[in-house]
Formats: C-alpha cells, structure tokens, sequence
C-alpha cells in the first residue's frame, strides 16, 4: 500500500507535465504550418506542386527533443528528491514509467490532431489542387504502442546514466543531437542529387531499416523492451548518489 501512495503522489505532483508536452506538439504543428505557408507564398503559380506537412514533423521534431533530452536530463532532480526523502527507489521507477508513458501518449495525440489538421484543411487549402504530401505516413496503433512501452524505459536509463556520468553523457548526447540535426538534412539532400555518395548509402540503409517490416520491428521492440527494463532495475537498485 505504501509503495501504490508513493506512485500516486508522484503521479499526482507531475501529472500537469503533459501538458506541457501536448501544448509543445501544438505549437510546433503551428510553428510547421506557418513556415509552409510563407514558403508557399514565396513560389510561384508554376513551382507549386503541393504541401507537405511541415506542422506534423515539427511537433514531433519539438517534442521528440523535449522528451528524450529535456527528461533524460532533467529526471536527474526528481531522483534526487527520492533519495533524499529515503523513499523507495522503485516506487520512483514505476511511477515515473508510468508519467513518461502518459506524457507519450498525450504528446502524440496532439501530433496526430495537428496531422489531420493539415491533411483536412490547412493542406488541401495551400496545395491548391495538388498533391497533399504525408509526411507521417501510415503510421500503426502498434507501432504508437510499441513506442509509448519502451520510450520511457530509454529515457529513464538515459537518466540513470546522467546521475551517474553528469557532464559527460551531457556532451554525448549533445553530440548524437547535433549528428542527427547536421547530418539528418545532408543526408536526404545527397540521396536526391548524389545517389552513390556515402551519406546516400547511409540514408538507404537507414530507409531500409525503418522499412523493415512488421514482425522485425516486433521482435527489436520487445528486445529493447526486456532489455531496458532489466537495466534500469538493476542500475536504480544500485546506483550511487552524490548529494
């Protein structure tokens, strides 16, 4: 019964955190779509071939880096305040688990309303007849499930991994950051204009691997699922704090 009080009050402390996430989602999707509509402007009735859904990919682009970056550093506070109180260290895991989930679940509910948004009105509005272009794709309900599930597990070792490396994995996960954000656009530039670069074949294998197929991504998801969860187990029970 104790351990259930001290989820509910984590739970109940933090829930208004979701919110936050979902107003990011929102705000990106805006941000998205105001930048697609002046590129819009800037064309010409000729260079006008249809709109994209910038506002989709720039929610989950804000909310993907506030979630993995911002909770990976910031949980190290609130596992502080655990330690310090002597609660149980894994009644912190689950409820934090169980906030990350939410906080998943609600941000890309606000991604997939921003989606609909533009692939029901601000899209067919600014393509003018053209091809309204998904960025997001098909996307399954397992695959949103398979995300919300292990997600949270990686952004919890992360911030295990903070408490005990600090500045270090700060400079390492601002590096893997800024590879993503550099090399991300040089990649898919290089496989439209130099298909047998090296950042081509990067971008093609990395196509083919997204690409996969449902029961390959089933098997990694539920590898990565025991596999985080076992970690972060282990390392919570173990983990030294420097007060």
């Amino acid at each position: 019964m104790k351990t259930l009080k001290t989820i509910g009050q984590f739970l109940k402390v933090n829930f208004k955190e979701i919110f936050n996430y979902m107003g990011a989602a929102l705000g990106g999707g805006v941000l998205g779509m105001v930048v697609a509509f002046a590129v819009t402007l800037t064309l010409s009735t000729e260079e006008k071939t249809g709109y994209v859904t910038l506002g989709t990919v720039f929610g989950l682009g804000l909310v993907a880096i506030l979630l993995i970056f911002g909770q990976s550093l910031g949980g190290q506070a609130d596992f502080y305040v655990t330690v310090s109180m002597n609660r149980a260290r894994m009644s912190y895991l689950i409820g934090r688990y169980l906030l990350l989930v939410i906080d998943v679940l609600g941000a890309l509910a606000a991604c997939f309303v921003v989606n609909v948004l533009e692939m029901k009105v601000v899209g067919p509005a600014l393509a003018k007849g053209n091809e309204v272009e998904n960025l997001l794709g098909k996307v399954s309900p397992g695959l949103i499930a398979g995300i919300a599930v292990v997600l949270p597990l990686v952004i919890i070792f992360c911030t295990a991994m903070y408490v005990m490396f600090e500045r270090k994995f700060f400079w390492a996960m601002w590096a893997i950051y800024m590879i993503i954000a550099l090399g991300g656009p040089r990649v898919s530039s290089a496989m439209k204009k130099s298909p047998e670069s090296i950042p081509a074949k990067i971008g093609e294998g990395l196509h083919a691997f997204f690409n996969m197929g449902t029961v390959p991504w089933i098997v990694i998801g539920v590898v990565m699922l025991v596999a985080f969860l076992v970690a972060d187990v282990i390392i919570y029970r173990k983990i030294e704090v420097k007060m």
